[in-house]
């Protein structure tokens, strides 16, 4: 059961980033979301945001729904630090209850629904339904993912970067990713200013690189048409998507 809730854990902490579309519809990964159009916003750079993970069900099947602060508030700390994992459990009858926040967003325009999308109040902190996803026994047996190990997703995202602004790049061998949220919870220190320090912190794999690229031309990243996206992050829980 541990080895399923640590699988729960990171799938969230990588298939929330950027935007999600909002329809109820499966794709070939047990992936349940609610589909939508999606509006672009502006100036989200810095944008702090937190998450609940809602675990029900029962062996072989568990559903997780996720529910994050994105179009309601920025996760004021003081209601942040109140929430309990143990209470919202007990509330939801769920088998787990993962609190996943702050993050702060690093891309300038994001993606968001343009549906209205159900509210859920966790104490006094206002929170949307993002998705769901149903865990089967098999996906879950596969174990968690490690850091800078890749990870794909069947979401319709966009996120835009804008010209003449920083992004952070790991790059592999194979690949470069873009930043696209950062993590305090972790590491409580990071913040927006101390991103360009970041690479002293990190234990890449070998012939890995992080880099810093001021962009000469708009940057977006888009995913649309249940398409996969590749997902991955660093041992301080920052994440990145995959250029193709």
């Amino acid at each position: 059961m541990q080895k399923i809730f640590l699988f729960i854990t990171i799938l969230f902490l990588t298939v929330t980033s950027c935007s999600s579309s909002k329809k109820t519809t499966k794709n070939n990964k047990n992936e349940q979301v609610i589909a939508q159009n999606l509006v672009m916003q502006d100036s989200v750079h810095g944008m702090r945001y937190c998450e609940i993970i809602v675990v029900t069900g029962n062996l072989p099947t568990l559903k997780a729904t996720v529910y994050n602060t994105i179009g309601c508030n920025t996760c004021p700390q003081g209601q942040w630090k109140k929430l309990e994992a143990g209470k919202i459990k007990k509330e939801f009858d769920a088998k787990m209850a993962i609190l996943n926040g702050p993050r702060f967003l690093i891309m300038d325009k994001i993606g968001l629904s343009d549906t209205i999308l159900p509210k859920t109040v966790f104490d006094s902190l206002e929170m949307k339904e993002r998705a769901v996803v149903i865990v089967t026994l098999g996906m879950a047996m596969k174990g968690r993912t490690k850091p800078y190990e890749e990870q794909g997703f069947h979401r319709a995202t966009q996120c835009v970067f804008n010209k003449g602004n920083e992004v952070y790049e790991l790059i592999s061998p194979e690949h470069t990713y873009i930043m696209q949220s950062f993590s305090q919870m972790i590491d409580t220190t990071l913040t927006t200013n101390s991103l360009p320090q970041l690479q002293s912190k990190l234990k890449m794999p070998d012939g890995w690189q992080f880099k810093i690229l001021k962009l000469d031309d708009d940057l977006v990243l888009t995913t649309f048409d249940a398409k996969e996206a590749f997902i991955i992050q660093d041992e301080l829980q920052n994440t990145y998507q995959r250029m193709k």
